[in-house]
């Protein structure tokens, strides 16, 4: 009997396929050291917008009755100056003590103040002037001397936030073994805030020059 399977086509053999999928299992200790690495940036990132800020703007306690209140001159919106006539009116000082030069060899900042001062009510008998001061030690120095010279023991300074650090540093600096006793105050500011000075590009530049001039002061022991 012939061999029916002799010329018959027979199919290709079939093998069975399988799809198969390769779990890669991530150590649990990877994970964990990336969340640490993500933690520590978010941290890091939060501390550099915010430190600077709360380093400048130095904790302060509220103004008490004192002698003198001390005006500087320096911040174009003349926020200090409306800080110093509001203290004084609220009986906070004696005096209202005005300084700073002038910075085109024209009338000094001290004698602008007075005049804007007389204008809003202060008596001129209440106004002491500093015209000589060019920088944050010059108001010290020379504001100290006025102090002394009409018996005043105590008084508020007045600055911008952005500035109380080193203005507190550097009037505690020159003001030492003269008996005065000295509080700062800030003057609210239009601008700069100590949680969100990168904001603005004039805020950022006000906070890197005082940031340097905090690190110059510290690296040299010198004030200006």
């Amino acid at each position: 009997m012939p061999d029916l399977d002799v010329g018959m086509n027979r199919s290709a053999p079939r093998f069975a396929t399988t799809t198969s999928t390769t779990t890669v299992a991530v150590p649990i200790g990877a994970v964990l050291l990336l969340l640490r690495v993500l933690v520590v940036f978010v941290l890091l990132v939060a501390l550099a917008f915010l430190v600077p800020g709360f380093v400048l703007d130095a904790p302060q306690p509220a103004p008490v009755p004192s002698d003198a209140i001390v005006v500087i001159s320096g911040d174009e919106q003349m926020a200090r100056f409306a800080e110093g006539v509001n203290l004084y009116q609220q009986g906070f000082g004696h005096y209202l003590v005005f300084s700073g030069a002038a910075y085109d060899n024209g009338t000094s900042n001290a004698d602008v103040m007075h005049d804007l001062a007389v204008q809003r009510g202060v008596p001129a008998s209440a106004i002491l002037e500093e015209p000589f001061g060019e920088d944050t030690w010059g108001n010290a120095v020379y504001t100290r001397q006025v102090l002394e010279e009409h018996g005043l023991e105590s008084a508020i300074l007045v600055t911008s936030p952005y500035h109380l650090r080193r203005a507190q540093e550097t009037f505690d600096a020159a003001y030492e073994g003269s008996g005065i006793q000295l509080v700062v105050h800030a003057a609210p500011d239009s601008q700069w805030r100590k949680q969100s000075w990168w904001q603005q590009a004039e805020t950022r530049r006000l906070t890197f020059t005082e940031l340097q001039k905090l690190a110059y002061i510290a690296a040299t022991g010198q004030y200006h």
